[in-house]
């Protein structure tokens, strides 16, 4: 009898819980939108010593604060990688909201890391992003 006690309180409980709002999925290019601070990635000086270029693909969870709470990796050079995470995890986006509240939202974000080929040689390490 105590079993179906315990489950008839916590259903009742659980009726006075507030619903939580679900987790969207967002393009990378509706998520970069809500950019509202960057931080840029410091290029690794192995893979400038190396002239390791490319992009770190990384899927995000971005909670309702539009903080970044969770990096996964995807792709991307390792001696690269670390850099990325690194400077996304700094990121601030607005939240974004499904029927008038925040929600968390899963995206990708891309980090291009790129030395400049045609160019002189960078005087300071440099990292272009490319936004969510």
């Amino acid at each position: 009898m105590r079993g179906c006690i315990g489950i008839a309180v916590c259903l009742a409980l659980a009726g006075l819980l507030p619903a939580q709002p679900p987790t969207v999925r967002v393009t990378p290019e509706v998520q970069a939108r809500r950019l509202i601070h960057n931080v840029r990635p410091v290029y690794p000086k192995l893979a400038i010593q190396a002239h390791i270029q490319g992009t770190v693909q990384l899927a995000a969870l971005i909670d309702e604060t539009g903080t970044v709470e969770h990096l996964r990796l995807i792709s991307g050079h390792p001696f690269l990688v670390k850099a990325a995470m690194d400077a996304v995890k700094q990121w601030r986006y607005r939240p974004a909201m499904y029927d008038g509240v925040p929600v968390a939202v899963l995206t990708t974000i891309s980090v291009t890391f790129s030395l400049g080929i045609g160019e002189p040689p960078p005087q300071v390490e440099r990292a272009d992003v490319v936004r969510a």
